[in-house]
C-alpha cells in the first residue's frame, strides 16, 4: 500500500538525515510497508547499513541524536543500540535497525524498499520458497504447551491467583491464534506485526476468538474461560494433528483432563 501522508513525511526526514551521514552506507524501508504491505498503522522499519564493527557505536549516536530526524517521547534503543525503537511526540513510531554488510543475508530482498546506498552492498537474492506448510513438529509443539498451561490452572486456582489465571487465560488464547495461523499457512516470518493478526485469519476463526466471553479475575470466570478456549482449540488441534502427521499426545491430554476434573471439578469439552 502507499504510505499515509504522516508516514511518507516521517520516512522523508528519515531518508534525508541518514543520506546525509557519511557513516551510513546505505538504508532500505523493511516490515510490513517495506514489503508492500502494512496500512495507516503500520511503524517505520528501516535497515541501515554501516561499515563493520560500527553498527553500535552508531545506533548509540542516533538514540543520543534522535530529535534531528523528530522530536521523540520515547527512546529504547535495544541489543546495545543495534535497534533503536522509537516513539514521537506526535506518537508515530519507527525503528532504525543498525547492521553490517555481513548480515545482509538475514534479510529477503523482495521485503525491502531501496532508500539509497553509495555502494554495492545489497541483500544476497533468495531462491523461491515452497509455499509454507505447518510441521507436525510445530503442531505438537503447540499441542503440550497449550494442555501444559491449561493443567497449571489447577494451581493457580487453588492458590487463589485469580489475577495470574487471567495471564493463563491470555496464553492460552495466544495458542490458539497460532494454532489458527498454522492452519492456514501462514509462516512465522509472514505474519507482520504483533499488532494485526486479522488479514490472516478467516471469518470463522475470528468469530471463534472473538465470541468468547471475558473474564473477571475469579474461579468461576476462570473456570469457564478455560472450558471454552479449549474447546475451540482441542478439535482444532486434533485435525491440524491428523492433517500434518502429528502424533497426538494421547496420554497428555488423558492425563490433564483427569487432573482437572478430580482437582477442580473442570470437564473440558471433547469436541
Amino acid at each position: 500500500m502507499a504510505l499515509t501522508p504522516a508516514q511518507q513525511t516521517l520516512l522523508d526526514r528519515i531518508h534525508a538525515v541518514l543520506a546525509a551521514d557519511p557513516v551510513i552506507l546505505a538504508a532500505w524501508l523493511g516490515g510490513s510497508l517495506g514489503a508492500g504491505g502494512g496500512d495507516r498503522f503500520s511503524d517505520l522499519d528501516v535497515v541501515v547499513l554501516t561499515a563493520a564493527g560500527a553498527t553500535s557505536q552508531t545506533g548509540q549516536r542516533y538514540a543520543a541524536t534522535i530529535d534531528a530526524i523528530a522530536p521523540p517521547a520515547l527512546v529504547n534503543p535495544l541489543f546495545g543500540a543495534r535497534v533503536v525503537n522509537v516513539v514521537t511526540l506526535d506518537w508515530e513510531r519507527f525503528d532504525l535497525s543498525f547492521v553490517e554488510p555481513g548480515e545482509l543475508g538475514r534479510f529477503d530482498p523482495a521485503r525491502l524498499t531501496l532508500l539509497f546506498n553509495r555502494g554495492d552492498h545489497v541483500p544476497p537474492p533468495r531462491a523461491a520458497e515452497a509455499a509454507y506448510a505447518p510441521a507436525p513438529e510445530t503442531v505438537l509443539a503447540l499441542v503440550n504447551e497449550f494442555l501444559r498451561v491449561l493443567g497449571l490452572a489447577v494451581v493457580g486456582l487453588e492458590r487463589e491467583e485469580y489475577v495470574l489465571g487471567l495471564t493463563g487465560l491470555e496464553l492460552l488464547r495466544r495458542l490458539t491464534l497460532d494454532l489458527m495461523l498454522e492452519e492456514n499457512g501462514v509462516s512465522p516470518a509472514d505474519r507482520g506485526g504483533a499488532l494485526h493478526r486479522n488479514p490472516f485469519l478467516t471469518q470463522d476463526q475470528r468469530r471463534a476468538l472473538e465470541t468468547l466471553r471475558p473474564a473477571a479475575a475469579n474461579r468461576a470466570d476462570l473456570l469457564a474461560g478455560d472450558a471454552a478456549i479449549a474447546a475451540v482449540f482441542l478439535p482444532r488441534a486434533r485435525a491440524l494433528a491428523a492433517r500434518t502427521g502429528a502424533v497426538w499426545p494421547q496420554a497428555f491430554e488423558e492425563a490433564t483432563r483427569r487432573h482437572l476434573r478430580e482437582r477442580l471439578g473442570l470437564e473440558i469439552p471433547t469436541g
